[in-house]
């Protein structure tokens, strides 16, 4: 591996690192975490880019990770070709591919996905594609029916007809279980204004909606109400998540 950080080498700031097809690598910080490197995958460290916070930020620009943080939460940032991936206290594995597609999976904690005003969660056992471009698709079990899955996958798809897309819809809201309710609070924002209504109704049968969250607000997509469920959800506390972007937002 070119740029291997093993003993006493140290990747830099811009140095690559890229595996062939028979070798992998490690990348470990005491400060920050462990990455390992899958073969033909090609990592940068990038320059921290932020002045008022501590970010310790990669580019993944082919191939595939294994991540297991225990720096801060939002510290540790991998830029892909098709969104950026924010640690919150996690252990994941990312892939991307020639086109710059990529697959974040999630094995412990949670994962913030993010391309310009688009965001995913992704917690432990849960799974999330994105494309370049459209970024983040909908996060969702991987335990879940293939047949849901599947009508997920077709939902995201962006060159599908309408009444495709609605169909595909009705499919991931009928066979939806309780822990679906990820998928579901994710599809609130993503969904025609005209079909949010159904996906609401469908959420909070699923897993009611707390005091101080109503379905006017979730319909006008109210973000500290949509906050408040998810955080009713269980995976994680999305005040990490914003107070992250407040802090890069005010350092870029």
């Amino acid at each position: 591996a070119t740029g291997a950080k093993s003993g006493t080498d140290k990747l830099r700031t811009g140095q690559v690192l890229e595996t062939g097809s028979q070798s992998r690598a490690s990348i470990r910080d005491e400060d920050v975490g462990q990455i390992d490197v899958e073969p033909n995958s090609r990592l940068r460290l990038l320059d921290r880019n932020a002045r008022n916070v501590r970010v310790h930020r990669m580019a993944l620009e082919r191939g595939l990770i294994h991540a297991t943080i225990w720096a801060p939460a939002g510290e540790f940032v991998i830029d892909t070709p098709s969104a950026m991936a924010v640690d919150l206290g996690c252990s994941y594995t990312l892939q991307v591919d020639d086109s710059g597609n990529g697959l974040l999976r999630t094995t412990l904690g949670w994962v913030g996905f993010k391309l310009n005003g688009r965001e995913a969660f992704i917690p432990a056992g849960a799974a999330c594609t994105t494309r370049p471009r459209t970024g983040p698709g909908t996060p969702y079990f991987e335990d879940a029916a293939a047949s849901f899955r599947a009508a997920l996958a077709k939902f995201d798809q962006e060159d599908i007809a309408a009444e495709e897309r609605t169909a595909a819809l009705r499919v991931v809201l009928t066979q939806s279980r309780q822990r679906d309710a990820l998928t579901l609070w994710h599809l609130l924002s993503r969904v025609p204004e005209i079909q949010r209504g159904e996906v609401y109704d469908r959420l909070a049968r699923l897993a009611p909606a707390p005091a101080g969250v109503t379905r006017e607000g979730i319909l006008h997509l109210d973000q500290p109400m949509l906050d408040l469920w998810w955080n009713e959800l269980g995976w994680g506390d999305i005040a990490l998540w914003r107070h992250w972007q407040r802090s890069w937002n005010s350092s870029n």
